[in-house]
């Protein structure tokens, strides 16, 4: 793992975790807040955190099995994107051809996100009306 601080990986991956099974996505410093702000803040925040994200979510797909970027809810404000770095490991991991295609970043990311939230937010109850018997 090129971060390398298992314990930041793993609260990294349990704040992720919160925010999918809500249905939300966060930037890059409310992870860092969310973290109690274990990197600096300015200029390289986002590569600082963008390396972690890459770290929860290899770590998080070698524990689970499961073929999804787990770090597709952390984006970039200005853009609502993830940035760069994201995109390059859906490269190397093969979930994604290298490309420079905004829109086919964009279907990515949304299809990542919906197998995501698929994943982590909890089954609604039945509406169907038929309730059972006490």
């Amino acid at each position: 793992m090129a971060h390398g601080d298992s314990a930041l990986i793993e609260s990294g991956l349990q704040v992720l975790k919160r925010y999918a099974s809500q249905g939300e996505t966060l930037s890059y410093g409310d992870l860092n807040r969310e973290l109690g702000e274990p990197f600096n803040l300015g200029a390289h925040l986002p590569g600082q955190i963008g390396k972690l994200c890459d770290d929860i979510t290899t770590a998080h797909s070698s524990a689970t099995g499961l073929k999804l970027m787990i770090s597709v809810l952390v984006r970039d404000e200005d853009t609502g994107l993830p940035g760069d770095g994201f995109f390059t490991l859906a490269a190397t991991l093969g979930h994604l051809a290298p490309t420079d295609d905004a829109d086919v970043k964009r279907a990515f990311v949304k299809q990542q996100e919906r197998r995501v939230f698929m994943v982590f937010r909890p089954a609604k109850a039945s509406t169907s009306g038929f309730a059972r018997n006490h």
